[in-house]
């Protein structure tokens, strides 16, 4: 083991270092060695509040292990030392600099009201305008900062009492500071694109909005939160204004986009596959406990090779057939073996398949996401492609419903089940113009559905190798697993994206993407097309069974969003994590499930409004990697759909009121404009019958106010 980079880094206490740190391990031929589990430890400056952001890691293909470290408060010296879970003695050490933290030093004043301007004077503030968060939520930054002092506006509607003042300026965050915090019913005028949250027990109590004439707001009703199962909740939002209220009217259902769903009977065996390693995951723990024992690969069999599999023949798991494999492919990352009873690809083909699978989408997705396990210590995953996958499908299903296409299987990871094939095994399926085996597929068809198949299986296999077999936690909640198979899919459109810069790789000028991005990126699109639909019904954190098309594309619209605010490695730290869902998101991101959701529920309608440029908004309030209008104008084209823009905003009149129910994880978008008549708008956000709304849904209302 050897430090390849990372050491004797110098940080602001409090922050995260610039680089992770990062060890190599190399087998006794001096030969990378991957699939190796290795311990990172705080051994000095943990009683400080240094801490490592993961403790374990696995090596990659390239042999490295990779961990971040957060320095403590003070300024002081943080060592790490590396070493190996498998082999005692071998070690690695890092030593990191913490210089002067990020100080607050007074608040004037401390006791305050939504509205005021706190002067905050301290240390560490930065050359770049820092953020402030009162209480948890953001507070407008005045323009006038510096390193020493910087000027904030106390937001609306926090719980009146002892509160926090934070100072963050890149990675590093001052200590919370002591504050009060004063209830009032002062109105609150806000700037064109100025955004708050706000808690829906605290909203009819603390909140109204100044009259101003010709004002439009965008509000949005939300429950940022997350079930096991769905539970709908009945709801109101009202806007009141002085001189009483206007009756209250539905919110009317949305009618679902009119969308083939061609992918349903993958979902279905996906969702058996999801649920069987929750069955088996303290089984495979057992097994595994330690890890792989040596950093030495088994040499991978020869060219021509035969191998018999068992390979999973139904949908339900209860059949099994043999199956006799010729080796045709042996990469760096993969061994591809195909079915001896059929002919399947010439050579050229299948090695350019191969090649592209070995050196391109393998190193994509575990860059992205980290590394799979290697139970049968050869350093590569095997793809089989075999008409046993075909025929797990009803050929007179194909058309309406779909077909399996590719997984891997739980129970390979199994040393003592009669069935486990004891490896990490991509099943496939094959080309059959003629219908042999269930619906006809031709080359060009396998070829092109297979690659991101294999991206968004490798995810759940990597997923699954991190939470349960590395940390010992649970597998991954279906809507964030799921999501983020969807955002494997996205990065091998990105790929090919910067392989193939417009105009260079599409058929006509007027594509978006390359046609070799068009695989993994198009059912991300319709995906997102046919949720933005139906934001009322269809949840980012619940799903129903399998998980629809629509809940497919609100997780991979939240993920997506979330990777623009905090960067791309935050996929990385959501899989390479034991924790799950709401509480797994919060943990990588440094925030509330509520503040990210309520900005992201805002981002969903400003991201590119139309007569504005795309930076008009906040980054907070929009997209940066994606114009979603402009992706869903051109799903709307592709897909014969009638509205460029699908997602609903329902008119909300100054006195009225609408009314409706969702499930957690959803979203309502109306608007409300001051007609000119004066006073200011109160808001209140409820159950139908006016009673307060359940904590547990986290209950919340968006609001922005809309550039003139």
């Amino acid at each position: 083991m050897r430090v390849a980079s990372g050491d004797n880094q110098v940080a602001a206490a409090g922050s995260t270092l610039a680089l992770p740190l990062v060890v190599v391990i190399e087998n006794g031929a001096g030969a990378p060695a991957k699939g190796v589990r290795v311990r990172f430890t705080v051994t000095r400056g943990a009683g400080r509040g240094s801490y490592l952001e993961d403790a374990v890691s696995v090596t990659r293909p390239d042999g490295t292990a990779i961990t971040r470290l957060v320095l403590g408060g003070d300024a002081d010296t943080t060592r790490v030392r590396a070493t190996l879970a498998a082999f005692d003695g071998v070690e690695a050490e890092f030593t990191a600099v913490g210089t002067a933290a990020v100080v607050i030093a007074s608040l004037s004043p401390a006791d305050f009201k939504a509205g005021d301007t706190i002067t905050i004077s301290g240390s560490g503030f930065g050359s770049s305008l820092p953020t402030v968060r009162v209480g948890g939520q953001a507070a407008v930054v005045l323009p006038d900062a510096s390193a020493s002092r910087v000027r904030a506006i106390a937001p609306p509607c926090l719980v009146p009492g002892a509160t926090t003042v934070r100072v963050q300026t890149g990675g590093a965050s001052s200590s919370d500071a002591a504050a009060t915090y004063r209830a009032t019913r002062a109105a609150v005028t806000l700037a064109p694109f100025e955004t708050v949250t706000i808690p829906a027990a605290q909203l009819s109590d603390c909140l109204s909005l100044a009259g101003s004439p010709g004002a439009s707001y965008l509000l949005t009703a939300q429950f940022a939160a997350g079930t096991e199962a769905p539970v709908p909740v009945d709801w109101r939002l009202a806007a009141e204004r002085s001189g009483g209220m206007l009756a209250s009217i539905d919110a009317p259902r949305s009618d679902r986009a009119r969308v083939r769903d061609r992918t349903a009977v993958q979902r279905a065996w996906e969702a058996k596959l999801r649920a069987l390693e929750r069955t088996i995951s303290s089984q495979v723990i057992a097994e595994h406990r330690g890890g792989r024992p040596s950093a030495a690969l088994r040499e991978p069999p020869s060219v021509g090779s035969l191998r018999g599999f068992s390979v999973v023949a139904s949908t339900d798991g209860s059949n099994f057939k043999p199956v006799t494999a010729r080796l045709r492919y042996v990469g760096d990352h993969i061994l591809v073996y195909t079915d001896t009873s059929t002919t399947i690809f010439t050579d050229t083909r299948l090695r350019d398949l191969a090649r592209l699978m070995d050196r391109d989408l393998y190193a994509a997705t575990v860059n992205a996401f980290g590394s799979e396990p290697d139970i049968d210590g050869d350093g590569r995953l095997t793809v089989l492609l075999s008409p046993v996958v075909n025929a797990m499908s009803k050929a007179s299903e194909c058309v309406q419903r779909g077909f399996v296409t590719g997984f891997f299987y739980g129970i390979d990871l199994l040393e003592r089940e009669p069935n486990s094939n004891r490896a990490e095994i991509f099943y496939a399926f094959v080309p059959d113009s003629a219908g042999r085996w269930s619906c006809p597929h031709t080359e060009a068809e396998v070829i092109r559905t297979l690659q991101p198949t294999f991206m968004h299986e490798l995810q759940h296999l990597i997923s699954f190798n991190q939470h349960v077999l590395t940390r010992g936690g649970a597998i991954e909640l279906p809507w964030l697993n799921e999501g983020l198979s969807h955002i494997a899919e996205e990065v091998g459109s990105k790929l090919f994206e910067t392989r193939y810069p417009a105009p260079f790789g599409r058929g006509t000028t007027a594509q978006l993407f390359p046609d070799s991005a068009a695989p993994f990126i198009a059912p991300q699109m319709l995906n997102a097309y046919a949720y933005l639909y139906s934001t009322l019904e269809h949840s980012v954190t619940t799903y129903v069974g399998t998980g629809s098309l629509e809940e497919r594309g609100a997780s991979w619209l939240f993920l997506r969003w979330l990777g623009d605010q905090k960067g791309d490695a935050i996929f990385r730290r959501l899989v390479e994590s034991p924790f799950t869902g709401i509480d797994n998101v919060e943990r990588a991101s440094g925030e509330t499930f509520g503040a990210l959701f309520g900005d992201f529920s805002i981002a969903l309608f400003a991201d590119s409004l139309p007569g504005l440029s795309r930076t008009a908004a906040p980054k907070r309030q929009r997209f940066i990697t994606r114009n979603v209008r402009q992706l869903m104008a051109r799903e709307a084209v592709i897909s014969g759909f009638t509205q460029p823009f699908p997602l609903r905003t329902y008119q909300l009149g100054a006195g009225g009121s609408l009314r409706s129910t969702m499930p957690a994880g959803t979203m309502m978008h109306a608007i409300v404009s001051d007609s000119g008549r004066g006073g200011s708008l109160r808001l209140s956000f409820t159950s139908q019958g006016l009673a307060p709304l359940a904590p547990w849904t986290g209950a919340q209302v968006g609001i922005m106010r809309l550039p003139p």
